[in-house]
């Protein structure tokens, strides 16, 4: 257990004591949020070891918490392994959740914590918020991605090892594996269901939201059926989307950079050895066009903030809350669908000037506007209000 250094000397009218703990593998990429509250003047103690929940239970009870933060995957992570209701709602402290990936997959979940001492989920999709609220959520707050450190995502010289004109940072799995992994122990009515969603992505090229798509239907999204398709459907169709990047490219040349089993023998695919994640900055300088899908309904995929603090030019599937976060065509480039992609790359590879004016603008907004120390300014905001 650590308290982390305030490295400003900023301070804050009313300071609360914050909790958080490390639950997840992930953790170490949302640490930047932890620090950027430290550094606006609030004591952030962080457990910084996986521990019993007896364990969490002695920290939290010698001390006087004002709120806990956690990370979705780290209350996903509670919830699954335990043996008995939340500690948190059961010693009466208040807690947030703070959303990397989509919080309609863990729902059966959720429904144990929707009680008064969970007083916020803070979500990076508009219309997850709205889903979510349909189902009777009552805490929800737009928080676009809140962890991208421009100490760690930043330019740098290209690497000549590194240089391609086209690159996609991505985990690359073959489809049948992720289908034949996720569908373990299914019914006819799940496999129905998925393949129908399969199929709608198929003909539409892009990712299908699965609560949208089943929402006419008697499935009940809090039930175990219902996130078992959800995990399944992410990950099947990301593996689908990939495919279809790789067919969009035609015979352009494409680097393909990420962990995962998937392997294309097209001569025009290349695959570069998968990176950590905070050892992505020189791969983004070095590629002249970053691609990016993304799996939310309108959110703007972390991925892209990554690039952007980079100075690195993004080009990204449509989102709509997206396009309010970076301009299109000023500050990222966007596409409604992958047949669009070709032109998209034609053009920007033979006019490296336009490019070039992209990125600047995308980086100035992103370190305007983006970084964690933003978010984490606007969630303080709302923390006050909260607890």
């Amino acid at each position: 257990m650590r308290v982390l250094e305030n490295r400003t000397g900023q301070t804050i009218s009313r300071p609360l004591r914050i909790l958080s703990m490390l639950r997840s593998q992930w953790d170490a990429q949302r640490a930047p949020a932890l620090q950027a509250l430290a550094d606006l003047g609030h004591e952030v103690v962080y457990v910084d070891e996986v521990l019993s929940i007896d364990g969490y239970r002695s920290v939290a009870g010698r001390l006087k918490f004002d709120v806990a933060v956690l990370w979705g995957s780290s209350l996903q992570n509670f919830l699954m392994t335990s043996s008995e209701p939340f500690f948190l709602d059961d010693m009466e402290i208040p807690y947030v959740s703070l959303w990397t990936d989509n919080p309609v997959k863990h729902l059966f979940l959720l429904k144990d914590v929707m009680g008064p001492m969970h007083k916020g989920l803070f979500i990076a999709d508009t219309r997850v918020i709205e889903q979510m609220q349909a189902l009777g959520f009552d805490n929800l707050h737009y928080l676009p991605p809140w962890h991208i450190d421009p100490q760690i995502f930043r330019p740098s010289p290209p690497e000549a090892a590194l240089e391609c004109n086209v690159g996609f940072a991505a985990t690359v799995n073959a489809y049948d594996a992720e289908r034949t992994k996720w569908r373990m122990f299914w019914d006819h009515h799940m496999n129905k269901a998925a393949d129908d969603v399969i199929a709608q992505l198929r003909a539409a090229g892009d990712h299908v939201d699965l609560l949208d798509c089943l929402s006419g239907d008697d499935w009940d999204p809090f039930s175990l059926p219902f996130s078992a398709m959800s995990h399944a459907m992410y990950f099947e169709q990301k593996a689908l989307v990939r495919e279809l990047v790789i067919e969009a490219a035609g015979g352009r040349d494409l680097t393909i950079t990420g962990i995962g089993g998937g392997v294309s023998h097209r001569p025009n695919i290349h695959h570069g050895e998968g990176r950590s994640w905070d050892d992505l900055s020189a791969l983004y300088c070095s590629t002249r066009i970053n691609l990016n899908c993304t799996p939310w309904p309108r959110s703007c995929h972390h991925r892209v903030f990554q690039i952007a603090a980079c100075r690195a030019l993004a080009v990204t599937d449509w989102r709509d809350d997206a396009v309010a976060l970076f301009e299109p065509d000023v500050e990222a480039v966007y596409f409604q669908s992958l047949a669009e992609l070709p032109d998209i790359i034609d053009r920007y590879l033979a006019h490296p000037g336009e490019a070039n004016a992209i990125a600047e603008a995308g980086h100035r907004r992103f370190l305007a506007h983006h970084t964690a120390a933003h978010r984490m300014a606007e969630l303080s905001n709302i923390l006050n209000q909260l607890v």
